[in-house]
């Protein structure tokens, strides 16, 4: 085939993949919403878990381990309910004329076409009043109250949900649609190989998918979870709230799976520059505390800024790193692409 007809070849198959793509887009945006829903659940869990902490320590509480306080404490997690310290008003001052309030701004259009009841609030008149009336402070009674307060994430843009939704529903369909895709871009690859070159791919390609899932999965259902926790416990000491906004939670919870599935490449990439030349089996087995702190390094830059997931990363890649040696030294060596010898037999 000439230039020009590789280049035909190769915009046939880029064609044939957007086609799938489009297709997944339009079958993940069904599923988008249930997606976004989902991922905020181990942020959910994580301030649940933080109010309830936070709220039986300010409650005198200093082993949270204790079996005795964990029905409490599950009862405030699952409830998402946290404690607030209220002064009771006298029963005399609790009980305010019907025409002492009023919608929140004077002349509101409070028609019946209105598919919502105005917010009222006491007229200011009758607020100072009310002030004017109230004991000395000395004497209110403190009361304790449960008040439940549901964990959510906000949206400061009026279009930031939306593009949400549209990446959330991309992501989902280049996943559903990643083996056609990889399918056609296959076929115009796999043309230019040798066969014994194909059956490199058919056996590292695999290995290579699997590391990848691992390190997904690793990321959202464990490393996620402790992340949250010690990030919202870090803010808790310095006393600042967290007010998270949908955009930069969306995209947290994106890098960090995808750091570590990326991360959990090193053994095949081990074994290729192996395979090629550039480093040997020895030189790994030699310089392994340097791997160590290149690993460190690697896990500081792939995660966010928290010791948490850094070290999640780096203990697993730890090991990743002598499967990797294990691989090159018992991997035997077969016909590799044109006359080297690195790929299996």
């Amino acid at each position: 085939m000439t230039f020009g007809e590789h280049l035909e070849e190769l915009r046939g198959s880029l064609v044939k993949a957007i086609i799938w793509l489009c297709i997944g887009l339009a079958v993940g945006l069904l599923f988008a919403n249930r997606v976004v829903r989902y991922i905020q659940k181990p942020l959910q869990e994580a301030i649940q878990q933080f109010n309830a902490d936070r709220d039986l320590t300010n409650l005198g509480y200093t082993d949270l381990d204790a079996e005795e306080i964990q029905p409490l404490r599950d009862f405030l997690m699952n409830s998402a309910l946290i404690w607030e310290l209220v002064y009771e008003l006298p029963e005399e001052l609790q009980v305010l004329a019907p025409n002492a309030v009023e919608p929140i701004g004077a002349g509101a259009d409070t028609s019946e076409g209105d598919l919502e009841s105005p917010q009222l609030v006491v007229k200011p008149h009758e607020m100072s009043e009310l002030i004017r009336r109230l004991p000395d402070p000395s004497t209110l009674k403190p009361k304790i109250q449960l008040r439940q307060s549901k964990a959510s994430v906000n949206a400061l843009k009026v279009e930031e949900s939306f593009m949400i939704w549209v990446k959330a529903g991309l992501i989902v369909g280049a996943v559903l649609a990643s083996p056609m895709i990889l399918y056609h871009l296959w076929t115009f690859v796999a043309a230019g190989l040798h066969a014994h070159e194909r059956r490199y791919v058919y056996l590292y390609l695999p290995i290579s998918v699997g590391l990848f899932i691992s390190g997904v999965v690793l990321a959202f259902f464990l490393v996620m979870h402790y992340v949250l926790t010690f990030l919202l416990a870090f803010n808790g000491s310095m006393d600042v709230g967290v007010d998270m906004r949908l955009t930069y939670y969306v995209n947290f919870v994106l890098m960090l799976p995808l750091g570590f599935g990326i991360a959990f490449q090193l053994p095949l990439v081990m074994l290729f520059l192996q395979r090629i030349g550039l480093f040997e089996t020895e030189a790994y087995i030699s310089s392994w505390k340097v791997a160590v702190l290149v690993i460190f390094v690697l896990s500081m830059l792939l995660t966010p800024a928290d010791v948490t997931s850094m070290v999640a990363l780096a203990v697993p890649l730890m090991f990743l790193y002598f499967l990797g040696i294990l691989m090159c030294k018992f991997i035997p060596r077969g016909r590799g692409l044109g006359s080297a010898a690195y790929d299996p037999v």
